[in-house]
């Protein structure tokens, strides 16, 4: 999967720097969020029910599309603000398209792949190669009992300070494939 691309500059040409700054507020408050062909949807709650947004990524300039009053003149903060989250947390986007481990190019893609594969896959997967979780508390000094709240965590999509750092170990080790 080849991620968007997606800038601040790209959002700043086409929006208000007062709608863009109001947009900041919405940021990561938008759900039901996908990725079909070159076109980010969301839907966010406003002061007048739920809007129903969406963003086309590769026109220039980038074509919108929200359900409150002031899109229908300008290019208002909720479509500002779905395009943000998709540049801060381009990972709560779902979509059909998976990115495998050998696909993984840039940092990016990286980065996307630790935050759309689950812990408690990465870990089930080492432990097919005879790696368990306290050996790998013992290589990452992390406590038995915190790789469980983390497991517990990253199942209800909460992300804790080392659940990227501990799934970057696990691809490391199920990488490299050590004897065990």
């Amino acid at each position: 999967m080849k991620l968007l691309k997606l800038t601040e500059d790209q959002l700043r040409n086409i929006c208000s720097p007062i709608n863009l700054q109001r947009a900041e507020n919405y940021v990561g408050k938008f759900f039901d969020c996908k990725i079909q062909d070159n076109t980010i949807y969301g839907k966010i709650k406003g002061n007048h029910g739920i809007y129903n947004v969406s963003l086309k990524i590769d026109s220039d300039p980038l074509e919108y599309s929200c359900e409150c009053k002031t899109s229908k003149e300008m290019f208002c903060k909720h479509a500002a603000a779905l395009g943000l989250t998709y540049i801060y947390t381009p990972w709560v986007f779902e979509t059909d398209e998976k990115l495998e481990r050998d696909q993984i190019k840039t940092l990016d893609e990286l980065s996307f792949y630790l935050k759309t594969t689950k812990l408690k896959h990465l870990i089930d997967e080492l432990r097919t190669k005879g790696v368990g979780i306290a050996k790998l508390a013992e290589i990452t000094g992390i406590s038995l009992q915190q790789i469980a709240a983390i497991l517990k965590d990253d199942e209800n999509d909460k992300y804790h300070v080392l659940t990227d750092p501990l799934k970057l170990a696990c691809l490391y080790i199920i990488e490299k494939d050590f004897e065990v």
